[in-house]
């Protein structure tokens, strides 16, 4: 085994930790980035859902699986349209079939109809042996794996669809 002195360890250990922070600051930056287009493109298309009266709304949102981005995400939709139910699905890798997360936000009205943001993620992520929770207003939750992300979307669209009696888009 070769023996390095002490300063020479901690003089790697600080360049690798800059190089380090440097990667991360720049995953951050591109994550911001990635956020800011599907915020545009879901504002997009709940508003399109309103416009054809649709109370319920299903769509994968390209975020990863980012807990921070799919608030911004809820409170997106909570602000254009607070009366429709939204779900979104994002994979960690798009295309990947690794972690699938999924976020559900269902107004009071709705609760009071039936359709509850835990039981509808949960219900969603059972395809994907997936597991979630949350509150009948909010809810979240992930799969290890799963490789049909269409399948969940299919899922998700036909519980809400169920609950609410009326197209889910």
């Amino acid at each position: 085994a070769a023996f390095m002195s002490a300063t020479v360890k901690a003089e790697l250990r600080s360049r690798i930790e800059g190089v380090q922070k440097k990667a991360n600051e720049a995953k951050k930056a591109a994550i911001a980035k990635r956020v800011n287009v599907v915020l545009k493109d879901v504002k997009a298309d709940v508003e399109a859902a309103l416009s054809e009266n649709i109370r319920a709304l299903v769509l994968n949102v390209d975020i990863g699986a980012d807990s921070k981005a799919s608030q911004q995400v809820i409170n997106a939709v909570k602000k254009i349209a607070p009366d429709m139910a939204f779900m979104g699905l994002s994979e960690e890798e798009p295309g990947s079939g690794g972690k699938l997360m999924a976020f559900a936000l269902v107004p009071e009205s709705l609760v009071e109809s039936g359709l509850k943001a835990d039981e509808w993620v949960k219900a969603s992520l059972e395809v994907c042996d997936g597991r979630g929770g949350g509150r009948p207003g909010n809810a979240q939750g992930q799969a290890p794996s799963c490789p049909d992300i269409n399948a969940v979307l299919e899922a998700a669209k036909l519980f809400a669809e169920t609950k609410v009696n009326a197209e889910v888009s």
